[in-house]
């Protein structure tokens, strides 16, 4: 009876005491010196959000799946670290560096991130609701199908940025500088970037590949956007005033209602573009094909057919066009 008692207490003792060894395990066990030192730390799926990471090294750690909810790593390096499915909501994120960086997947609503530096990151399906972005730096980073709906990027350097298929609905993209991006779909089966309702005012989009993305509704007051690819893309209701689209292609694009006014379209393609009903007062048309003759052989005869769709289009006496382009019955003219 005394034995068996005996063995039992032993027993619950051991248990009592693999228990507490667990949890100081799991409180503790981080590499020795870390942090600050954490470089090359393999921290996979790892709670870390109780240990302060400010100013600390974690240059290509394992940080997968890792818990920094709210957590500090103010000024913390993180090149090269792999960051995949980690949860970074509420995180103190400013001055920190994620150059180079796996954040796929990763939850960073909530986040503070003023000053970092995302310099080619990986950010594709990542989820930034509403987060802060204005003075992050985002050059060349990937954010494939990333998830930014209200977030403010204002100012934003985004050259070179991959936003294919990202949800950027009522984003602040306004004086973002976003030369050579590409919000286009990646393959034939994914989404184009959804910017419907965002802000573009002033932004700098030379040469960025829009084709197919939904801009319905957007504002494009005084943006950039000379040899920018425009094709298929949905521009319902957008805001162009003041735009600048030189050499642009806007082939089988819907500007249906569009505001155009005082904008610049020179050397623009239109073919197949609907702009019914869009207000093209004191827009330049200059050198925009929008006819084309056909000439039937037998009859020899030719005729003139109009390549875009400017039903009820306004137009004005400061509205240029190419050439002696006579306008089409279907346009309402507004008088001075």
């Amino acid at each position: 009876m005394l034995a068996n008692f005996s063995t039992n207490r032993f027993a619950q003792i051991a248990y009592i005491l693999i228990v507490m060894l667990g949890l100081v395990a799991c409180r503790s066990g981080l590499p020795d010196g870390c942090p600050p030192d954490c470089m090359g730390a393999i921290l996979f799926n790892r709670s870390l959000s109780i240990y302060d990471f400010q100013n600390a090294n974690l240059r290509n750690a394992t940080l997968s799946q890792a818990d920094f909810r709210g957590g500090n790593l103010l000024s913390a390096d993180l090149s090269g670290a792999d960051l995949s499915g980690a949860d970074l909501s509420g995180a103190d994120l400013r001055d920190a560096k994620f150059i180079g960086s796996n954040l796929r997947g990763a939850n960073l609503t909530g986040t503070l991130m003023a000053g970092a530096d995302m310099s080619g990151a990986n950010l594709s399906e990542a989820v930034l609701i509403g987060v802060d972005l204005r003075e992050v730096k985002l050059t060349a980073a990937v954010l494939n199908e990333t998830n930014l709906i209200g977030c403010n990027l204002r100012g934003a350097d985004l050259r070179g940025i991959i936003l294919s298929g990202a949800d950027l609905r009522g984003a602040d993209f306004s004086w973002a500088y976003m030369k050579g991006s590409n919000l286009a779909a990646i393959s034939d089966t994914s989404p184009s970037a959804n910017l419907r309702g965002a802000n573009l005012t002033g932004a700098i989009l030379v040469g960025a590949n829009l084709n197919g993305v939904n801009l319905d509704g957007a504002i494009l007051m005084d943006a950039n956007l000379e040899g920018a690819d425009l094709a298929n893309v949905q521009l319902r209701g957008a805001i162009f005033s003041g735009i600048y689209l030189r050499d642009a292609n806007l082939d089988e694009s819907i500007l249906d209602g569009a505001d155009l006014r005082r904008a610049s379209l020179r050397g623009v393609t239109l073919m197949n573009a609907s702009l019914k009903g869009a207000d093209l007062q004191s827009t330049d048309l200059r050198d925009v094909q929008l006819t084309r003759t056909t000439v039937t052989e037998e009859a020899e005869l030719s005729s003139v057919e109009l390549v875009a769709d400017l039903t009820g289009a306004k137009v004005d006496s400061n509205t240029r066009w190419t050439g002696e382009f006579e306008l089409p019955d279907t346009v309402l003219f507004v008088g001075q």
